[in-house]
């Protein structure tokens, strides 16, 4: 065969590879969706995790389109590995019952200024119930055509058969960036085959960085007990606390407000601006760890009646002349950075974002993202805040067993561990 044929035929088998090759993650494809939810049935701060086996646990999932027009919106579950590529099981595998099928809870914004529409979804339903611990993502798509992807958003099952114990080690040294090591005991019973290979954890911190034991070995070892203790591998920035304001009531000026205008589009809310924390010293204020609570003050329908506002955000700091840019940061953003939350730098000396947000409770923290560099691998994303190991952070520990016989990686050991607690 010709040479250029066989080059041409590898080429051709390797891009077949990567577009067959799908991970997951959360991300959100259509214009004027906001506020999307994921979370355990009765509270909304929670981690989406439910038991396989308790049918009374629900997963909620929910979102808002801006606008009047409701829209026909499908959904499908798909399962998949620990690293969120998808899994090769059939649906058959891990759902008993049907693996797709349709919103039908939307319900019209009341008494609002911005209009939108509140759509609803309940994981596992009387269509279907899991029959595989593991990770897994509901994909909200239109039109009935499951190429047109709305959204995608990861949850957990877990089937508990594994006991965790865990700590924080909080270093205190300055030289060392990161200063909290997560250090934790995995107990296991006979059942488990090939620990050491078979067992694989996920430790995230808060909602947003994590870190795989993938190719990290426990460094103790016994009877049904392997042990990962004070590894540098597995330490994270402390960071600081994060910022915080209160958009539940527009009626009145909280602590962190500056000024509330009623437009005729909708409410503009001007923030206090902020300041530059990295050579302030640690002090602690209590804080929800980045998220947010969607929330209208004495009000029980804020999924339908809490208002859209757009605020205002300005940090007061001098021009940063390196490349790169300042980005509001926490749930609020999906615990990423994108345009849509980029600050630019203004003439009064502020750098500044409006983003349209939902009525409720927020944390936030700005990041600085050098250009060509992720925020992990940047010594001065936080520059704005600073880096301390006192700092009061949720990690959240899940433990994996790639079951060699069922070939899947089954959810069976998680634990939430907090700095202080």
């Amino acid at each position: 065969m010709n040479i250029y044929k066989i080059n041409g035929f590898i080429l051709l088998f390797i891009f077949s590879i990567n577009i067959n090759a799908q991970t997951f993650k959360n991300q959100i494809f259509k214009k004027n969706i906001e506020t999307v939810l994921i979370y355990k049935e009765g509270w909304q701060l929670s981690f989406p995790i439910i038991n396989l086996t308790n049918e009374d646990e629900k997963i909620t999932l929910s979102f808002d389109e801006l606008g009047n027009k409701t829209n026909d919106y499908s959904w499908t579950i798909k399962y998949c590995n620990s690293d969120w590529s998808e899994s090769e099981l059939d649906a058959i595998d891990y759902i008993d019952g049907f693996s797709e099928g349709y919103i039908s809870n939307i319900t019209l914004s009341r008494n609002t200024k911005v209009n939108y529409i509140n759509y609803k979804l309940s994981l596992p339903n009387e269509d279907f119930k899991f029959r595989k611990s593991g990770n897994y993502v509901v994909i909200i798509y239109e039109n009935n055509n499951p190429e047109q992807i709305v959204l995608i958003r990861r949850f957990y099952i877990i089937k508990q058969t594994v006991q965790i114990e865990g700590n924080i080690f909080k270093q205190s040294v300055s030289s060392i960036s990161k200063n909290q090591t997560v250090n934790f005991t995995i107990k296991y019973t006979d059942d488990v085959i090939n620990p050491m290979d078979n067992l694989i954890s996920t430790i995230i911190k808060n909602g947003e960085k994590k870190i795989t034991t993938k190719e990290i070995k426990p460094n103790k070892f016994s009877t049904n007990k392997i042990s990962f203790e004070h590894i540098q591998k597995l330490s994270f920035q402390g960071a600081n606390e994060y910022r915080h304001f209160d958009i539940k009531s527009l009626k009145f000026l909280s602590d962190k407000l500056e000024k509330i205008e009623n437009t005729d589009k909708y409410y503009k809310v001007l923030l206090r601006p902020d300041e530059i924390r990295s050579e302030e010293k640690y002090n602690y204020k209590p804080d929800i760890n980045g998220k947010r609570l969607i929330k209208l003050e004495n009000n029980e329908q804020s999924n339908i009646e809490a208002d859209y506002c757009m605020v205002s955000f300005r940090l007061q700091a001098p021009i940063n002349l390196n490349k790169g840019n300042y980005y509001v940061y926490g749930e609020l953003s999906d615990w990423g950075i994108s345009d849509k939350y980029k600050m630019q730098y203004d003439d009064r000396g502020y750098y500044r974002a409006d983003i349209f947000l939902k009525q409720g409770y927020y944390n936030y923290r700005y990041v600085f993202k050098s250009e060509g560099l992720d925020i992990a691998e940047n010594a001065q994303s936080l520059y704005a805040e600073g880096n301390f190991y006192q700092t009061e952070n949720d990690y959240y520990i899940l433990c994996y067993y790639k079951n060699p016989i069922d070939m899947c990686d089954e959810l069976i050991g998680f634990l939430r561990i907090n700095t202080e607690k």
